[in-house]
């Protein structure tokens, strides 16, 4: 099956639904205002191509699906045209990855490589952290969210909290900000990382 037609509207609209954690089907189709048959349909393709996985419950309460639904792993399907490059693929994305992903896909386009060059010279760094984000607010100033005090591993000097990148619109200041879990509010704030603390 070509992979393009695994992204058409009623599938994406699964997908999407599914980004917020595991479903039933007949949960979907509420969603989709859809049939559950057209669901049913959509998510075998979907676990078929390795992008959505099921689980069985046991033990189910009376009423209760016996099937939930997920999504499989960072899948990722890159189509590419440029002058002498044109090119897609199906990735299997790594944690690294699937960061810059999302880095890319920020809506503010003149950050993306000040984000991108803060994230790679202290990838290392950041490997045990649950929160990485960046609150970009203020375009001159970036709180970068982490959930611990990185004082000790992310500069030289103990007492640096402040880091400037620069890059083709002059320099930005990233700020390290601890904090304790991320609120969804801020509508500029680019999750990298939002695991349980």
């Amino acid at each position: 099956m070509e992979q393009e037609t695994l992204y058409t509207s009623s599938k994406w609209s699964i997908l999407k639904a599914l980004e917020l954690g595991s479903k039933s089907p007949l949960d979907l189709a509420r969603e989709a205002n859809t049939s559950l048959a057209n669901v049913s349909q959509q998510l075998r393709l979907l676990e078929l191509a390795g992008i959505v996985k099921s689980e069985r419950i046991p033990n189910r309460d009376k009423g209760q699906p016996r099937i939930v639904y997920s999504l499989a792993g960072n899948n990722s399907y890159i189509l590419v045209t440029a002058p002498e490059f044109v090119e897609k693929k199906n990735l299997i994305l790594q944690t690294y990855q699937m960061e810059i992903m999302k880095i890319w896909f920020c809506d503010d386009v003149s950050l993306q490589y000040y984000f991108e060059k803060f994230y790679w010279e202290n990838e290392e760094k950041f490997s045990k952290l649950k929160i990485l984000a960046f609150d970009y607010t203020d375009s001159q100033n970036i709180k970068v969210l982490v959930n611990e005090d990185l004082e000790d591993t992310l500069s030289d000097k103990k007492s640096k909290k402040e880091y400037k990148v620069s890059g083709p619109q002059g320099e930005k200041r990233f700020i390290i900000t601890i904090v304790k879990s991320l609120s969804n509010e801020n509508k500029k704030l680019l999750k990298l990382r939002n695991e349980e603390v």
